[in-house]
């Protein structure tokens, strides 16, 4: 097999300290494996968006095209994306992929960005999240077919150690922080991973819709997640709520 990764690349993205140290190591792999860029995401399953609908990401996709991609939440519609939902197995990215008009939209601006061939490696996490590993080059999707499938055992293994990689670091908060968050609070949070909206958790805990507001942006500080899906993920990585 032409490229390969090694036990102490996995060794290394297993026992990193932080997203920047994971990003180093897992590029370095990513980039044994012929490939130029990569982008781990844990999202909300469609049917389970609230208001809120951001997914985490973490990755060296160029941060002008991930502007564009969250932007216009193309992680709703980009076909590799919708792939990794709907399929446990790995999926090598085809030109026909992108045969449709928002395909083609999502193909033509990444493509400016040198993310044109590339595959994705699913890792389900609960029946309400989603996630997985993308990887790209710039190279023609086609041409790059055979070849890419050739690793797609290595890069099944290596979404899954930055998986648990990234479940560990969002473990790594002070234990009392976590605590700290009320009863009413965890109430909030495990219905708002149901994917209630504000006002339907109001009305299912009979508290006014600005009540709840105030508990979820609470705990969203107290978790120190940047918004309400990175609040969830990182409640559920700390076992404050389950799957």
């Amino acid at each position: 097999m032409p490229f390969a990764v090694s036990h102490q690349d996995l060794a290394a993205v297993r026992d990193a300290q932080d997203f920047d140290s994971l990003k180093e190591f897992a590029q370095k792999a990513i980039e044994k494996l012929g490939f130029e860029w990569f982008m781990f995401v844990m999202m909300r399953k469609e049917e389970s968006i609230s208001q809120d609908p951001d997914p985490v990401f973490v990755g060296t996709y160029d941060p002008e095209y991930m502007k564009i991609f969250k932007e216009k939440q193309w992680y709703r519609i980009d076909p590799p994306t919708l792939k990794m939902q709907t399929s446990d197995l790995p999926h090598v990215w085809r030109n026909s992929d992108f045969d449709s008009p928002q395909g083609r939209e999502i193909l033509e601006t990444s493509s400016r960005y040198g993310i044109r061939a590339g595959a994705v490696f699913p890792v389900g996490l609960s029946q309400i999240t989603v996630g997985g590993l993308g990887i790209a080059k710039d190279a023609d999707p086609d041409a790059e077919y055979e070849r890419t499938l050739n690793i797609l055992p290595h890069g099944q293994l290596l979404s899954m150690y930055i998986h648990s990689a990234i479940q560990r670091i969002m473990k790594m908060q002070p234990v009392n922080l976590a605590r700290s968050i009320s009863a009413r609070e965890l109430q909030c949070l495990q219905l708002a991973a149901r994917g209630l909206r504000d006002a339907e958790i109001g009305k299912e805990l009979k508290i006014t819709t600005r009540t709840v507001i105030s508990h979820i942006n609470s705990s969203r500080e107290k978790l120190e997640a940047e918004n309400r899906s990175q609040m969830i993920a990182r409640a559920m990585a700390l076992r404050i709520i389950g799957f």
